[in-house]
């Protein structure tokens, strides 16, 4: 029940209890959003309407970022932030990142493993969603040994012979093979191609008596990622007499 007191107006004392008691609730709003240390229990730790989750040593090199990308050079093409994530050493270098580049035209995030200089060293393949795109790996191909040693490596008539074949898991969405090549009778003429599951790969090369690099590539995006994939160079002679002979350079995919 009211009494006289309460009717009296607040005095110099009632006014000094009143700012304690404020500057304790900002002592307690400012140590809550410092958080020490804290324990996180069956429920889980929810980021959400935008916000972020940072980490930092406690020299301040950020170690971790998991939120929006400030940056608006990063935002996607409707002018909204992009959602990403950073991840990295002490000394503030990237080792594994999650983010799209909207001003190469992709709004597809990637992750990608880094290393110290910043070169990409893992990473998935944004086109066909499956598989790498790092590393290039290589294809392990030898000479075809039907024919016997003598038969290495070289097509010495008018129909196509296999000269170098291969099997490769498929990891990546291309392949490349560069072949070095030469009729050994000059006048003579020959071709190589590729094949792929025995499918030919484009148009056949031309091959003369001067000695020169051909190079082959294949999308084999839409095998199933670690299949087992054939690919074979094929030769022979169109015009002339002698053999083709076909050296193999490189083989990777990427």
């Amino acid at each position: 029940m009211p009494t006289a007191g309460d009717q009296l107006p607040a005095g110099p004392t009632d006014l000094a209890r009143r700012v304690q008691a404020l500057e304790q609730e900002v002592r307690e709003l400012r140590a809550a959003r410092r958080l020490e240390a804290a324990s996180v229990g069956e429920g889980g730790l929810s980021i959400r309407d935008g916000g972020r989750f940072t980490m930092a040593t406690p020299t301040g090199v950020r170690m971790i970022d998991v939120g929006a990308i400030t940056d608006p050079t990063f935002n996607h093409a409707d002018g909204s932030e992009q959602q990403a994530m950073f991840f990295r050493r002490e000394d503030g270098s990237n080792f594994l990142v999650c983010y799209a580049y909207p001003p190469s035209g992709s709004e597809t995030q990637a992750w990608k493993f880094v290393d110290r200089s910043g070169n990409v060293v893992v990473a998935e393949d944004t086109n066909s969603a499956r598989g790498l795109a790092r590393p290039y790996l290589p294809i392990p191909m030898g000479p075809d040994f039907e024919g016997g040693w003598d038969y290495w490596p070289r097509a010495t008539g008018t129909t196509t012979t296999i000269l170098w074949s291969g099997r490769f898991y498929k990891q990546t969405p291309n392949l490349a093979v560069v072949v070095q090549a030469s009729m050994d009778t000059s006048g003579a003429n020959g071709t190589l191609d590729m094949t792929v599951q025995g499918t030919v790969q484009g148009a056949a090369q031309n091959v003369g008596f001067s000695a020169g690099y051909l190079s082959f590539t294949a999308n084999v995006a839409a095998y199933d990622h670690m299949q087992q994939i054939d690919v074979a160079i094929r030769g022979r002679r169109t015009s002339g007499t002698g053999a083709l002979r076909a050296s193999l350079y490189s083989a990777y995919q990427n």
